[in-house]
């Protein structure tokens, strides 16, 4: 292979890692790295490949000679797209794997075909009925009510994943790349555990068919230009808000509380004083409104300052470890919301209102490494923390909110209907029917201890607070129906113990605490109702 092909194919791979990024999404939620579930696992394995849903890339590695006796260093741009196979830096050798490439035609203009996947069975034990595989946004169900007194078993490998990335000859400058990837946790017409909160939600439905037969989604399909400019990413992936994947935490499930989110988007972005001792990324996004109605893209930006000289080993999500330099990131999101006006009947116009959010994060090599080879006793600190309003979606967090019913003062028969135009969580109304966005704070913080012999010490926590909450849910009014059911803090802790059997081949066991904390019922001064989750996890992953 020549030095203008190798150039070619580094450079393309170092593009692709503008999009993306487990997490894991594992979750219900439409909008979350899976339902949330991942939120779950993510992503193909150890060294060699891609982290998950938003990894970081491999160190800078040296580039052969660009004809004039001189040599180049690779870039490393943004998070590289969750899974998705690379090559690995001087050094990885102990534990590394050949990516599934086929490369066609000449050298001068070749196309190539990497296939990727996880193969990944779960086997999970809750003390509640709370939770489907992913926990995500999903609360406890209140200690008074059945399915928060008996438990539930499940045996799933709905987040087992298949993907491949395309990569096709610089033409006019530009290096033309896209990634294509799913797994089987999408949408299915039902679910068999309509319980939620408490509340029955629907009849019971077959669960065969949910956990055997489920229905393949689509995870990200985009497309990345990259040129001496700038990089230019279209289709959807990992959002830049938190700058995913970079902080995501070492985990088996689908963390509440972190950012996790993907969207159809427009991403440009660049890096600067590469080589230095300090490497400053700045990106921008325009993405799917979070409400269609409001005709205005969600708008985000993120600036990154990372020290190449300081590395740490880091494995965002379940299943690929990597080394990233010691890194610290804010970014932000604005957005806009034109709910339908909250009257009985519902008047023709809208009710406006802007949400916004910023996201401080850090990853700290405690004890730093070389490369994602080098794993014998090194520790890693990830910390992030989130503020907000109507970003709910965004923190995989949202306290069960809704709408009120409208009022029926006339007892008409049927009563009023409001038809919302935007998902529940974001917005809601008060009792005079003016339009509130939802006000949130999370924080997280995630250890990662890399002990001899190949494993993994894992220990994560995370916090949400909503503080206007209390305020939009009082006793009495229109939102009576919904006392009992809506949450404004929630908290979850993990410990997770990780060992790569052999390159392909990664097996884990966790445990993890949450709990939640309803409104009180009778409004202020009432009783108070904090249930709580304890899941264990089995897992065993193949990655190719």
């Amino acid at each position: 292979m020549n030095g203008r092909l190798t150039k070619s194919l580094l450079t393309t791979v170092a593009l692709v890692a503008l999009a993306a990024g487990p997490a894991r999404a594992q979750s219900s939620q439409p909008n979350s790295d899976d339902t949330a579930a991942p939120p779950p696992a993510d992503a193909p394995a150890v060294t060699p490949y891609p982290a998950p849903p938003g990894a970081l890339p491999p160190p800078p590695e040296p580039l052969p000679g660009n004809g004039n006796g001189k040599r180049k260093v690779a870039t490393e741009e943004m998070p590289r797209p969750a899974e998705i196979p690379t090559t690995n830096a001087p050094g990885e050798t102990s534990f590394a794997r050949t990516p599934l490439k086929v490369t066609f035609g000449p050298p001068n203009n070749a196309w190539s075909f990497t296939l990727f996947g996880i193969v990944q069975a779960d086997y999970i034990a809750d003390t509640t009925r709370s939770y489907d595989e992913p926990i995500g946004a999903v609360l406890v169900a209140r200690s008074d009510v059945y399915e928060g007194t008996v438990g539930r078993t499940m045996f799933s490998m709905r987040s087992s994943r298949l993907g491949f990335v395309l990569e096709s000859p610089t033409m006019g400058g530009v290096t033309p790349s896209a990634v294509l990837q799913g797994d089987w946790a999408g949408n299915q017409p039902g679910n068999p555990y309509p319980v939620s909160n408490g509340t029955v939600t629907g009849p019971m439905l077959a669960e065969s068919p949910f956990h055997n037969s489920p229905t393949f989604r689509i995870r990200y399909a985009y497309m990345t230009l990259r040129n001496r400019i700038a990089d230019i990413v279209a289709g959807e992936t990992v959002d830049v808000f938190g700058w995913q994947s970079y902080y995501s935490l070492c985990s088996m499930s689908f963390i509440p509380n972190q950012v996790s989110s993907r969207n159809t988007q427009l991403r440009v972005s660049r890096s600067f004083f590469k080589g230095a001792p300090a490497t400053i990324d700045v990106a921008l996004e325009a993405a799917r409104p979070v409400q269609r109605d409001s005709q205005i893209p969600d708008a985000s930006g993120a600036l990154r300052v990372s020290f190449d000289g300081w590395k740490g080993i880091t494995t965002p999500g379940n299943a690929v470890t990597i080394a990233a330099p010691l890194s610290f990131s804010v970014s932000g999101i604005v957005r806009q919301f034109k709910a339908n006006a909250f009257t009985p009947p519902p008047a023709q116009s809208s009710n406006y209102a802007t949400g916004w959010g910023v996201s401080f994060d850090a990853f700290v090599p405690i004890i730093p490494g070389k490369n994602a080879d080098d794993r014998r006793n090194r520790l890693t600190l990830i910390g992030s923390y989130v503020l907000g309003t109507g970003i709910a979606d965004l923190i995989v967090s949202g306290g069960n909110a809704r709408f009120p019913t409208l009022p029926n003062p006339a007892q008409a028969s049927p009563p009023p209907t409001y038809v919302q135009d935007t998902d529940n969580g974001l917005v809601t109304f008060d009792t005079k029917g003016v339009l509130h966005t939802i006000d949130w704070w999370a924080a997280k913080a995630g250890l990662q201890y890399y002990a001899p012999a190949r494993f993994i010490l894992s220990l994560n926590a995370t916090y949400s607070q909503s503080k206007n909450i209390p305020k939009l849910y009082p006793a009495g009014g229109t939102e009576i129906e919904l006392l009992g059911s809506v949450a404004d803090r929630t908290m979850y802790g993990e410990a997770a113990l990780f060992w790569d059997a052999t390159p392909a081949v990664r097996f884990g066991l966790a445990g993890i605490f949450t709990k939640v904390r309803y409104l009180p019922q009778g409004g202020p001064g009432g009783p108070v109702n904090e249930p709580h989750n304890i899941r264990g996890i089995g897992e065993a992953l193949y990655i190719f």
